[in-house]
Formats: structure tokens, C-alpha cells, sequence
């Protein structure tokens, strides 16, 4: 290799430049603006209901697939993403994925067309609804490309982690409009819960449960990058991200969702865990960190947020109800489990399956409230496998990068924990069937498998 071509290497960047010691103060200000782009975008999104309607999360896909083509006409992009791996592994998995949903528009799939084709006297295929799984294969699309965004972004270190801060500033702003709209009365849920801009206030949740992650994360660091300043430094060195968290957890708490807040406890909790055995000899940040959070937690807990201490007098009624809709679409897949039912096509199958004992459970619902039980009932066995191997590899591999990064381990831990979030708040409620929350977490994904691989 010559000189040359050395120096323009070792210059590659998709969005920042040169930076020879790391370090997100070494990301100027300009960059920032490039890398919350996406970002700011997805925010966006969630405080227009998610973007979930059908014109709003296809012209989603639209703009995450521009914003692609932007970023890998710069070469310097291009070659921070060679240097990412494995990806035929990814590559595959993922087209696999759309392969059988592109299969299951065919009538050539074992066991032939569903029998509504013929019911219907028309041209049959597995799916029950090929315009829905063309519209979700789309959006698979959408997410496969926010997912290469989140990697370009997170391929160098300094990159990664000034993406990182950018993210979380606009998560703050984010949160702080949701606040301001639920005080003011201006959010359109109602229902007295904190919803972020969704018409679910769970969905919600969701979001200010991975921020909250990310953020103790980000506080983490930040303290442990002040150790050896004086006692005022140190705090002024925390303060932000302090802040930041303590507002994450009050919009969290606000939502006054059950699973939400569970989901974010046991997350914060591994994250913790984690970056304790990790760092044997420096426990006492994290120690003092989690201690700050759970007691802010606990004073918003006991301190009058009465509506969610209510909502557990409604766990049993609540529990009967997601039994009631998870029996009947566990039973669905079983009578289709190879192929399921297509994608997209939830509210072809819960219209089907409605009987009078379960009628005044089924009747309202748009999504199963579990997660992985749509995944079986639409994609079946044979589509929802590659689609949990995928996750499952990219997840593997953030995990095995934590300790490969010389800088940011503990920001590459907040990532991957905050996975947990999504992962155990997806087992009673929807929020992944959000098209921004599911681009939200893509791109979070994109970020902690590339954590640091470039060697630009």
C-alpha cells in the first residue's frame, strides 16, 4: 500500500475526522451535527405516534434508506464498513428472512395456499394478506438499512461514543417535550400516563427505558473519566449526565408501566453487574451510580406517582386478559406453525380466531402484546428463526466487542444491556411493533456491533 493511499485510510471517517487519540472532544462540532442526524430523526418519529401508520412508517423506510445512500456515497464511509465483521453472517440471516416472507407470497410453500384463497375463489399463497407482508417486508428493509447507519456511526471508537452523547443530548430534549406536553395537559393519549409522543404510554416505556440504560452507562464513564480531579470537578464532570438520567427515569416512571419500569430495573441492574465485575478495584462509582439511581427511583416511586401503584391493583384483571389473547394466537401458530400466517397480517388472524368467550379481549387489540408469539404466528417456525438467530449473532457480538475496545467498554455495555429492555418488555406488550421504536433499536444495534472495529 502506498503513502498515499495509507494517509487517506488512516483519514477514513463516515462522518467525523481525524482523530488520533479518541475521545468524543476530539468529534468537532459539525460532525455532531452529521451523527444526530439519524438520531433526531427517530425522535422525531416517536413524538408523532411512532410513526405508526402505513403511509408514515413506509415513507420512514423511504428516508432511512436516503439517508443510507448519502452516507455510503462519501468513500471514506465505505471503507469504515469494510472493516466491519463477521457480516456474511448477518447478510445471510437477513436475507433469509426475506426470503420467506417473499415465499410466503407464493402458493408453493409445503402445505400449500391458506384456505381463505379459496374461500375467497382467488389466486392463493401461504400469507393471508400479501399487500400487509410486501408493506412489512419494506419495513424490514427500512431497518436492515438503519441497522448499517448504526454500524457506520459506531465503527471507530471516538465515533461511536461521541454518537452516543449526541444521542442521549437529543433524548433529553425528547424526553423534556414529553414531560412539558404531559404537564400541559398537550399530549394527546389520555388516560393521566405519560405516553412520548405514542398512543401507548408502554411504548413509551420502552423508549425512556433504554435511554435510561444508556445513560447510566454515559454516567458511568463520565465519572470514571474525572477520577483523580477534586471533588467539585468531578461533580461538574457528572452533573449532565446525571441530569439526564434523573429525567429519563422520571418520564420512565411517568408511563406508569409495569413490565416497563421491571424491565428497566433488571437492564440497569446487569449493566451494573457487569461493569462491577469488569472493573474489579473501581467499584465504588458504580456503586454510588446505582445507589443514586435507585433512590431517585424509589422517592418518585413512593413519593405520589399513585397511578402506578394502582396499576398493580390491576395486575391480576390484566394478567387474565394477556392470557386470554395469548392463548388464542399460540393456538393460531400452532395451526399454522410452519409458515404462520404472513407477515403483517396480525389483524387478518385476531379477526379469524374471535370467538364469543374471547371477543371482548380480541376485539381492540392491534398486536399480540408478546412479541416473540407474533413472530411465530406471522413468520412461523421457518421465518422467525433466522430472524432470532440474526438478533441473537449481532447481540453475541456486541457482548465479545465490550472487551476488545480499548476506549468506551462501559458505553459498549450500556448498549448491549439496553437490548435487555426491549427483549423483556417485548414478552407483554408491543413496542417493537412501533416502526420508530423498532428503527430506534436497529439502529442501537448497528451501534454496538461495530463498536470500535475500524481501524481507521
Amino acid at each position: 500500500m502506498s503513502e498515499t493511499s495509507h494517509r487517506r485510510r488512516r483519514r477514513s471517517t463516515a462522518f467525523a475526522g481525524p482523530s488520533s487519540k479518541g475521545g468524543p472532544e476530539r468529534v468537532d462540532w459539525r460532525s455532531r451535527i452529521m451523527l444526530g442526524v439519524v438520531p433526531a430523526l427517530l425522535f422525531a418519529a416517536h413524538l408523532t405516534f411512532g410513526a405508526n401508520h402505513v403511509a408514515a412508517a413506509q415513507w420512514l423506510s423511504v428516508v432511512l434508506g436516503l439517508l443510507l445512500v448519502a452516507a455510503l456515497a462519501a468513500p471514506p464511509a465505505r471503507i469504515g464498513l469494510f472493516d466491519l465483521k463477521p457480516v456474511w453472517p448477518l447478510a445471510v440471516l437477513f436475507l433469509i428472512t426475506l426470503g420467506v416472507a417473499a415465499w410466503s407470497l407464493t402458493p408453493f410453500t409445503p402445505g400449500g395456499p391458506h384456505p381463505i384463497w379459496t374461500w375467497a375463489d382467488m389466486a392463493g399463497s401461504s400469507t393471508v394478506n400479501r399487500s400487509a407482508t410486501i408493506l412489512e417486508m419494506t419495513k424490514l428493509v427500512g431497518l436492515g438499512c438503519v441497522f448499517v447507519l448504526g454500524c457506520l456511526q459506531g465503527a471507530r471508537s471516538d465515533r461511536a461514543r461521541a454518537t452516543v452523547d449526541v444521542l442521549l443530548a437529543l433524548g433529553a430534549v425528547y424526553a423534556a417535550i414529553a414531560l412539558l406536553s404531559f404537564l400541559s395537559g398537550g399530549q394527546i393519549m389520555a388516560g393521566g400516563r405519560l405516553s412520548g409522543g405514542f398512543l401507548s404510554a408502554n411504548s413509551g416505556a420502552s423508549v425512556f427505558g433504554i435511554l435510561t440504560v444508556i445513560g447510566l452507562a454515559n454516567l458511568l464513564r463520565r465519572w470514571r473519566q474525572a477520577k483523580g480531579a477534586d471533588v467539585m470537578k468531578q461533580l461538574g464532570e457528572v452533573a449532565v449526565p446525571l441530569a439526564f438520567v434523573l429525567l429519563f427515569v422520571t418520564c420512565l416512571v411517568l408511563t406508569a408501566s409495569r413490565m416497563g419500569v421491571a424491565a428497566t430495573v433488571v437492564a440497569a441492574g446487569v449493566l451494573l453487574l457487569w461493569d462491577m465485575i469488569e472493573n474489579k478495584g473501581r467499584r465504588l462509582p458504580v456503586l454510588i451510580s446505582g445507589a443514586v439511581l435507585l433512590v431517585v427511583g424509589a422517592v418518585l416511586l413512593l413519593g405520589g406517582n399513585d397511578l402506578l401503584w394502582s396499576r398493580f391493583d390491576a395486575l391480576d384483571r390484566d394478567t387474565l386478559v394477556r392470557t386470554s389473547i395469548f392463548t388464542a394466537h399460540w393456538q393460531a401458530f400452532l395451526d399454522s406453525p410452519l409458515f404462520g400466517y404472513g407477515l403483517g397480517t396480525f389483524n387478518d388472524v385476531n379477526s379469524q380466531i374471535m370467538t364469543a368467550e374471547n371477543y371482548k379481549d380480541l376485539w381492540l387489540i392491534r398486536a399480540t402484546h408478546n412479541l416473540y408469539i407474533q413472530w411465530l404466528e406471522e413468520a412461523g417456525i421457518v421465518g422467525a428463526t433466522p430472524m432470532v438467530l440474526l438478533i441473537g449473532v449481532i447481540i453475541a457480538v456486541g457482548v465479545w466487542r465490550t472487551g476488545k475496545v480499548r476506549k468506551g467498554q462501559t458505553t459498549a455495555r450500556g448498549l448491549v444491556a439496553a437490548s435487555l429492555v426491549v427483549l423483556i418488555h417485548g414478552t407483554t406488550d408491543y413496542a417493537l411493533q412501533t416502526p420508530s421504536i423498532a428503527a430506534f433499536w436497529a439502529f442501537l444495534l448497528g451501534l454496538q456491533f461495530a463498536f470500535g472495529q475500524s481501524r481507521a
